[in-house]
């Protein structure tokens, strides 16, 4: 027993060892304080009253303690392991309070400055440990969607609350209510909240791919079954990505991680907060289109490309970047100049049938691109191939004049450990070419990762990070993947958690009135035609004719209109009505107003 304590006490006071048990200290006496002291970590003045002499004893205290259960525990670095522990406590409180948003991501890239480096370190420590566990491919699987299921139900309960607390205004979520309801029972993609005038969502952009979704909703025919729809699609991506895994022999504990990356990349989260979209199709689709040609099953590759173009007509971009990607990279002429001709057509069919019975394409976006606004996309594509010089111009330039698109860069590679630059074979990077879509025009959303203008190229930046992954040597992979997870796991804390945390707040502290408000509104009669204000809209879009009031321009044209009355902006609009000869159907102060027109 001496013999094993004196071999014990050698090997915990190895001068590593000591240094690493320092740190976890003093990082355990930070999370300490943090829990005692609670918010306002971030002013000069938190914690003024702790003494040093105290912040020593105390840190000392835990050196004592982590010593003897090192001593303890021979084969076990455990002091690598209260680093981690200690050091995730101040992390997940400092990512979850601070509260000056002009400096969040600045605060971000410091914290995961420090956390990567301590990640890293704990990795290469407990190496040999790591080496026993040698997960099977069912193990993998089942890890991968147990994290994607707890991932889609964060998902799925923001953007639920975010409906149920009259969060979700008509752009984007109220036309999408009404679209899904004409489907339901006319078959037909009809809205009349998106144009203020009844025509096919289909005339604005073609999205046949909703009626996977049209099944779901006949059966639960709720606003609620388009958000959860959503974040199922989204989350089903993580099954390819594994595969995709599997298919490049990566070991099952990469393949797990690479697997939850995707459940927790947190441009997939984000980019739902403005609710439902089409896109939310394209990284599912995607991914599987990439791992049937990895596999060589070209019929379900064929199928797969397809589906994917019946996402949106700009769709057809993506799956010609992918085109490109395998004729120059993988030299596979056959398929990649069939996949190329596909895309080629299709789009220009798409933009065809839009600029000739649709509402034609939105190329205004790229107006930054177009030297004569009349050429429309072609003059983006023109001035691409003739002036590449410009196009650098714009790549980091934002409508604001700041750092927009490099903040935005940084939150789609930093989860991902810049992994998609890693690869030996620059014809690879073509696979990043994607991100230019979003890089090159200065309309703010696109390099807004709250916005739904992200998930193809998520699909993009994990087929290239598990193609390099096995090209790198183990210590590289290693670093590059502990710093992925802890940037990932950051951002996620500091992007997804807090609207979970607000939404749920917000219910909790309202959910009576919010119950009142839907009696309320339940009052309108189903056959009635309304215009509504914006985020009372998805909640009666269940009907015909329904438009949104700021849009309607105050046509005295509806059978009600129905007003917010939780925005003082409401009275002008009412009053105006009143003129018309509308009267105060209902009235409930503070709440919502509903006008009936006079027979």
């Amino acid at each position: 027993m001496k013999a094993y304590l004196m071999r014990g006490l050698r090997a915990a006071f190895v001068w590593d060892r000591v240094i690493c048990r320092l740190i976890a200290s003093w990082f355990s006496f930070a999370a300490l304080t943090l829990l005692i002291h609670g918010e306002g970590f971030a002013t000069v003045t938190y914690a003024s009253d702790t003494e040093l002499i105290s912040m020593a004893l105390i840190t000392l205290g835990f050196f004592a303690l982590y010593s003897v259960l090192g001593t303890l525990a021979l084969e076990l670095h455990s002091d690598s392991w209260f680093l981690l522990l200690s050091s995730s406590i101040c992390v997940f409180r400092w990512l979850l309070e601070f509260e000056h948003k002009t400096d969040n991501f600045l605060f971000l890239l410091a914290v995961v400055a420090v956390w990567s480096l301590i990640v890293v370190s704990f990795l290469r420590m407990n190496e040999r440990l790591f080496s026993l566990w040698q997960p099977k491919t069912r193990t993998v699987l089942i890890i991968a969607v147990v994290g994607g299921v707890a991932a889609c139900a964060v998902l799925g309960t923001i953007t639920c609350l975010r409906y149920k607390t009259f969060s979700s205004p008509n752009f984007d979520f109220g036309l999408f209510v009404n679209m899904f309801h004409n489907m339901k029972e006319t078959g037909q993609p009809l809205v009349t909240s998106e144009r203020d005038r009844l025509l096919s969502h289909f005339a604005v952009h073609i999205s046949p791919v909703f009626y996977l979704l049209l099944p779901f909703y006949w059966l639960f025919p709720y606003p609620e079954t388009l958000q959860i729809g959503q974040a199922v699609i989204l989350l089903a991506g993580v099954i390819p990505v594994v595969l995709l895994c599997r298919h490049f022999r990566l070991s099952g504990k990469v393949s797990i991680l690479v697997g939850l990356l995707y459940a927790f990349y947190p441009a997939i989260s984000t980019s739902c907060f403005y609710d439902i979209h089409e896109n939310c199709f394209l990284p599912f689709f995607l991914l599987w289109t990439f791992y049937f040609f990895e596999k060589k099953k070209y019929i379900p590759m064929y199928l797969s490309a397809l589906c994917v173009l019946t996402v949106k007509e700009d769709a057809a971009i993506y799956l010609l970047l992918f085109a490109v990607f395998v004729l120059l990279s993988e030299r596979d002429y056959l398929h990649g100049g069939i996949l190329a001709v596909m895309a080629g057509a299709y789009f220009g069919l798409a933009c065809h049938l839009l600029n000739t019975y649709g509402e034609g394409i939105m190329s205004g976006r790229y107006g930054n691109l177009i030297a004569d606004q009349e050429d429309g996309l072609l003059g983006a594509i023109k001035t691409a191939l003739i002036n590449p010089g410009f196009l650098l111009t714009q790549m980091f330039t934002t409508s604001k004049g700041g750092f927009e698109k490099l903040v935005y860069f940084l939150q789609m590679l930093l989860p991902l450990g810049f992994l998609p630059f890693c690869s030996k074979k620059p014809s690879r990077w073509l696979l990043l070419a994607p991100m230019l879509i979003n890089l090159l025009t200065r309309y703010v959303y696109q390099y807004d990762i709250g916005f739904q203008y992200h998930f193809a190229i998520t699909a993009f930046l994990f087929y290239a990070l598990i193609k390099n992954l096995p090209e790198l040597a183990l210590p590289t992979r290693r670093n590059l993947l502990g710093i992925a997870a802890s940037a990932c796991c950051a951002l996620y804390l500091m992007t997804v958690v807090p609207k979970l945390n607000t939404y749920t707040e917000r219910w909790e502290d309202n959910k009576e009135t919010y119950a009142q408000m839907e009696a309320i509104l339940d009052t309108v009669p189903e056959d009635a035609s309304v215009s509504c204000s914006t985020f009372l809209l998805a909640h009666i879009a269940d009907r015909d004719v329904i438009y949104e009031v700021g849009y309607h321009k105050d046509k005295p044209d509806v059978d009600f209109v129905v007003l917010d009355a939780r925005y003082s902006s409401y009275k002008t609009t009412m009053l105006t009505y009143l003129r018309h000869g509308y009267t105060v159907w209902a009235q409930h102060d503070g709440l919502i107003v509903i006008l009936q027109k006079e027979e």
